[in-house]
C-alpha cells in the first residue's frame, strides 16, 4: 500500500490530473477518464479529489472478481458509488478464460450456449454501469465470435452464472499465477527474462500437466539471449511495473524450481 500511495503522490506532484483538465478546457480532447490498476482506497481518493473524471477503466472478469490482489468487484463498487461508468479491460484475463482447463471447460460446454470467451465477456458486460467491454482478439474467428453474442446482448442467466461460479472455484483451487501478459515488466529487466511467458508455461504445466511446457520453457522462452528464471538478480524493477502487484521475484524462484531441476 505504501508503494501505491507513493505512485499517487508522484502523479499529484507532477500535476498530471491538472494538466489533463487544462488540456480538456483548451479543447484538446472532450472527455476525461482514467485507467486504474490499484487498490480501492486509492481509487476513492482519486475520485474524491477529481470529480471531473467521467469514466474509469478497470480490470474486470470472473476470475479476478473476488481476487484480493486485483479487487475487481471492489473497484467496480467504488465506480458505482461515485456514479462513474466503467470500461472493462481484461474481460478474458489475457486469454486465460478462453483456454480453460478441461474440467472447467466441460462445465461450460454442458450449457451448449457458446465459447468459453463468450461467457467471460457476457459476465463482465452484464453488470449495471458497464459502458464498454474491451476484448483483445488475435484473429478473425475471435472477432466473429464476439460479434455473434454481443450483437443482441443477453446477460448471463441464473444457470449460466451458476456454471461460471463453478469455474471460478476451479481456478481458485489451482493456485495459478494471475499474470495477464501485459509485458510491462519485460522492458526494464536487466537479464532479459521473458517473465509473462515463463509464468504462462508454469500455469500451462499446472493446468494440463503437459511435458510440452518444459520444451517451451527450455527452448522457446529461455533460448538465445533470453534469460532463465534463475537469472533473476532480484532488482525489483519488474514488481514496480506490474499492475497486478505480483511478487514476481518469488514467483520466478518457483518457476526455476519447477523447470530447472538438476
Amino acid at each position: 500500500m505504501d508503494r501505491i500511495k507513493k505512485n499517487f503522490a508522484f502523479f499529484k506532484k507532477c500535476h498530471a490530473y491538472e494538466t489533463a483538465l487544462e488540456l480538456m478546457e483548451e479543447g484538446k480532447f472532450r472527455h476525461f477518464g482514467i485507467s486504474f490498476h490499484d487498490k480501492t482506497e486509492v481509487l476513492e481518493q482519486i475520485l474524491n479529489e477529481y470529480p471531473q473524471i467521467e469514466v474509469v477503466q478497470i480490470q474486470f472478469n470472473y476470475a479476478d472478481y473476488d481476487d484480493p490482489a486485483v479487487e475487481s468487484r471492489k473497484c467496480y463498487e467504488v465506480c458505482r458509488k461515485f456514479g462513474k461508468p466503467v470500461i472493462v479491460m481484461e474481460p478474458v484475463k489475457g486469454g486465460n478464460l478462453a483456454n480453460l482447463p478441461q474440467n472447467a471447460k466441460s462445465i461450460l460446454e454442458e450449457l451448449h450456449g457458446g465459447s468459453p470467451a463468450s461467457y467471460a465477456i457476457r459476465f463482465a458486460a452484464g453488470f449495471e454501469g458497464i459502458m464498454m467491454v474491451l476484448s483483445g482478439m488475435s484473429d478473425m474467428a475471435q472477432m466473429q465470435d464476439n460479434i455473434s453474442f454481443m450483437k443482441e446482448f443477453q446477460p448471463l442467466s441464473d444457470e449460466e452464472l451458476a456454471a461460471v461460479r463453478k469455474v471460478q472455484e476451479i481456478f481458485q483451487s489451482m493456485n495459478l499465477i494471475p499474470c495477464t501478459s501485459c509485458r510491462y515488466c519485460v522492458a526494464g529487466c536487466p537479464k532479459n527474462i521473458s517473465i509473462p511467458d515463463l509464468f504462462a508455461v508454469m500455469n500451462t504445466k499446472q493446468i494440463y500437466h503437459d511435458w510440452n511446457a518444459d520444451y517451451y520453457y527450455n527452448v522457446v522462452h529461455t533460448g538465445g539471449e533470453k534469460g532463465k528464471a534463475s537469472d533473476c538478480i532480484k532488482c525489483g524493477k519488474c514488481e514496480k511495473a506490474c499492475p497486478q502487484h505480483l511478487a514476481i521475484r518469488d514467483l520466478l524462484k518457483d518457476v526455476a524450481g519447477e523447470f530447472e531441476k538438476k
